[in-house]
């Protein structure tokens, strides 16, 4: 019965794998959201629209196609099927090193993570099809440049761009090369326009200072709270209470049908670490590895084109002397060339690169004819090289011969076993004579969460998938689950959903009775106190009557309201939006708050003036922020948006609808 609450996720955490831009999340303060801001806001998200991007009358969307292997369409903007699995697969990967503990497909997507990505997915592919209709399209060169800065494009050993790596970088990815440009050609245009906006956006001095004047105000409250022993603790509940009370909550408390199941696993992943290696293949495998696993030397080195010997010794003279590289090749016409920390083999004149690997930091050499021209250098770094050791390498190697090995193991023992049902054993007795012993599971929901809501580590997505599409008492032929992990299941039983029996779970449901009773007593008691300090009898005297001490703060200020945060979200807020004179109860660790509040005074204006051009300067941050979110949801409902809900389930494996059953359980 428990439920996983999620915060939304932002698009730039969810992004494509190539995302040079940070992304802008996070909103305004109550305090910076104000008629006038909303106002702002708005007008500046229809200036953008009227200015060349809009799906209106004067705009028609002539543009919108749509992809059949899409889940999200925006335009001539999509995201494909395997992009959005590869994206899921990122964030449930992120979940689970957090929680340490595996968890399905279905189980998330219940919980509204398939929901959350779809929508951000959605607003981020708007806003490039808004950006693209605009005519805010880098060139082609541009993108490029941005393509061969990229870390993983890199060669190691010649330190220089390798298209050969950086496509095999994005095959391992799910990514083909005009996919990737296509991706950064959208990055570099949501850059370019954030740039702009930002470079002339400033909020008013005037509203710098409205809001120093309320985060400022000061504000008196006097206060008394209801504890746990402002009540009676309700007594334990008959059996006819407990009827009613699973009754009423029948939605809430309904169990899902769940499955015992029986399973048979091959796995590399659990052979791996019983595996005994050969020490001579560790050093055969090493041999073979060494060059690509040591590192070589590398030099920070200027070079200075020239045109003439008589150049080629004047500048040498000079730069040994320590004079500006870039004033002495201005001199001559030339540009400097420096490379920064980089191996011999990147150096592009292969001359000049054994010149320059052969001398001393801090020496020139000049002029010196190289394949491409004559060239004065000089030496600015050696970083030494670092060959590889087998010592060093060793852990690495082992783990992935000892991967190899067990992937060899698992696969043999899986078709052993396989042998074996062909045979006509059943699947427990082909497990056994292969030395291998089913595991009872369960029982567990179709989103993998056992009886405590939590998902069975032992399970994974395919194992659950298959469970649930056999019968009672059916057997599942061999499963390839890929990385070395095969496995059979068997359906034990199948508990059809039920709500939880009263005898079973007496203690869970009179502890859910009782808190239940105890928190509509304390509302009714927080409400009835409040309805008498609000017909005007002093709050001491109502205080008093309930036991309590009224605490009386004063000066409080909305700026420093974190000095307060011990006294709880919802009471700050109450405070920092009553009218003087006003009661109010509010929720709070330590119970119920029964307030009143007894003054709002002006803040002092010389502390207003310091703080303006401060506020200011954040104010325009938050003012970029939301101005950035408002385009994204102008933007998709502008462009129009499609959403293929059904095949992003598909995708996922999980049943059409899945979102629906948990609907309201994402935050």
């Amino acid at each position: 019965m428990s439920t996983l609450h999620y915060t939304a996720v932002a698009a730039g955490a969810i992004g494509p794998h190539l995302r040079l831009l940070h992304p802008m999340a996070g909103s305004l303060s109550s305090a910076a959201r104000s008629p006038a801001a909303v106002a702002l806001m708005g007008l500046l998200c229809v200036a953008f629209m009227i200015l060349g991007v809009g799906g209106g009358a004067g705009f028609p969307d002539v543009f919108k196609t749509t992809h059949a292997n899409a889940v999200v369409t925006a335009g001539a903007h999509s995201v494909s099927a395997a992009d959005f699995r590869r994206i899921f697969d990122q964030q449930k990967q992120r979940y689970e090193e957090q929680t340490k503990a595996p968890v399905t497909n279905e189980f998330l997507v219940q919980n509204g993570l398939g929901e959350q990505l779809l929508n951000a997915l959605a607003q981020d592919q708007a806003q490039s099809e808004m950006l693209s209709r605009a005519g805010i399209d880098p060139a082609p060169a541009l993108v490029d440049a941005q393509i061969q800065k990229l870390p993983f494009a890199f060669d190691r050993v010649t330190g220089k761009f390798s298209e050969k790596q950086f496509t095999q970088q994005l095959a391992s990815q799910g990514l083909t090369a005009r996919e990737a440009q296509t991706e950064l050609a959208d990055e570099l245009a949501q850059r370019h326009f954030l740039f702009a906006v930002e470079a002339g956006l400033r909020t008013p001095r005037i509203y710098a200072a409205l809001n120093a004047i309320a985060g400022l105000e000061n504000r008196d409250v006097s206060y008394f709270i209801l504890d746990a022993k402002s009540v009676p603790q309700p007594a334990p509940p008959t059996d006819a209470q407990l009827t009613a009370f699973v009754k009423a909550h029948a939605a809430q408390l309904m169990r899902p049908e769940t499955r015992i199941l029986s399973v048979v696993r091959f796995s590399a992943s659990a052979l791996a670490p019983t595996v005994k290696l050969d020490p001579a293949a560790v050093e055969k495998e090493f041999e073979f590895r060494k060059d690509s696993l040591s590192t070589p030397e590398t030099r920070s080195i200027v070079q200075i084109p020239v045109k003439s010997a008589s150049d080629g010794a004047r500048l040498a003279v000079a730069l040994g002397k320590g004079a500006d590289p870039a004033a002495l090749a201005k001199s001559v016409g030339a540009e400097p060339i420096r490379y920064d920390d980089k191996p011999k083999s990147a150096i592009a004149d292969p001359k000049l690169a054994a010149i320059a690997f052969s001398m001393a930091p801090g020496q020139v050499a000049g002029p010196v004819q190289g394949d491409l021209g004559m060239a004065v250098i000089k030496v600015l770094k050696v970083t030494p090289g670092k060959p590889a050791t087998l010592d060093a390498a060793r852990p690495a190697i082992e783990a992935a011969l000892r991967q190899k090995v067990a992937r060899d193991q698992a696969y043999a023992q899986s078709q052993k076993f396989d042998d074996a049902r062909q045979g006509g054993a059943g699947m427990a007795d082909a497990a056994r004579k292969v030395g291998v012993s089913p595991v009872t599971v369960g029982p567990i929901a179709a989103n993998g969460a056992g009886p405590d809501g939590k998902p069975n580590p032992l399970l994974t997505d395919k194992i659950i998938k298959e469970a649930f599409a056999e019968r009672q008492g059916e057997e599942s032929d061999l499963i390839d689950a890929g990385a070395g992990e095969y496995f059979a299941v068997r359906v034990d039983r199948v508990q059809p959903p039920a709500l939880p029996s009263i005898q079973e779970f007496r203690p869970q449901l009179a502890q859910a009775y009782i808190s239940q009773t105890y928190i509509q007593a304390i509302r009714a008691r927080a409400e009835a106190l409040l309805a008498r300090i609000k017909s005007g009898e002093r709050i001491d005297v109502v205080a008093a009557s309930a036991g309590a001490k009224v605490v009386h703060q004063t000066g409080m200020e909305r700026i420093q309201a974190r000095q307060y945060e011990a006294l709880g979200r919802d009471f700050l807020e109450s405070i920092f939006s009553a009218k003087a004179g006003d009661a109010f109860a509010a929720g709070g660790s330590s119970g119920v708050y029964i307030a009143h509040l007894d003054a709002i005074r002006s803040g002092d204006i010389t502390a207003m003036a310091k703080v303006v051009d401060p506020l200011r300067t954040k104010l325009t941050e938050d003012y970029l922020r939301d101005l950035m979110e408002s385009v994204k949801a102008a933007s998709e409902a502008t462009v129009k948006v499609d959403i293929n809900k059904a095949l992003a389930d598909q995708t996922l494996g999980v049943a059409a609808g899945a979102a629906a059953k948990g609907a309201g359980t994402a935050q």
